[in-house]
């Protein structure tokens, strides 16, 4: 079984490159879509250090993306044919990803 999740190439690179964590406990937060409730100060441990992947930038993630195009992607067709592949949209909420990847899981 294969689960191909789908996902918009820009909303991924936004994804990933808005990452950054609290360098004391780890916890995780997004530019965009999870900020600390006190700009500056992590909800977890109060610290006021933050860190980033080095590989969390958007032309990291863009030249990840043309190896995945160029190298993986064309195995998608490979499973598709032989009925093993499975779609999910990653674009969706993560309750429903989740839930496609239950269902798709179940029905193998």
């Amino acid at each position: 079984m294969v689960i191909e999740l789908s996902v918009d190439d820009e909303a991924l690179v936004s994804r990933l490159s808005g990452r950054f964590s609290c360098a004391e406990c780890g916890k995780g937060y997004h530019d965009v879509f999870e900020r600390p409730k006190v700009e500056g100060r992590c909800d977890g441990c109060g610290s006021r250090e933050f860190v980033r992947r080095a590989d969390d930038n958007a032309a990291t993630v863009k030249s990840r993306l043309g190896v995945y195009n160029r190298q993986t992607a064309p195995l998608v067709a490979y499973y598709a044919t032989r009925g093993k592949l499975r779609k999910v949209d990653g674009m969706a909420e993560i309750d429903e990803v989740s839930r496609q990847i239950e269902e798709a899981l179940n029905i193998a």
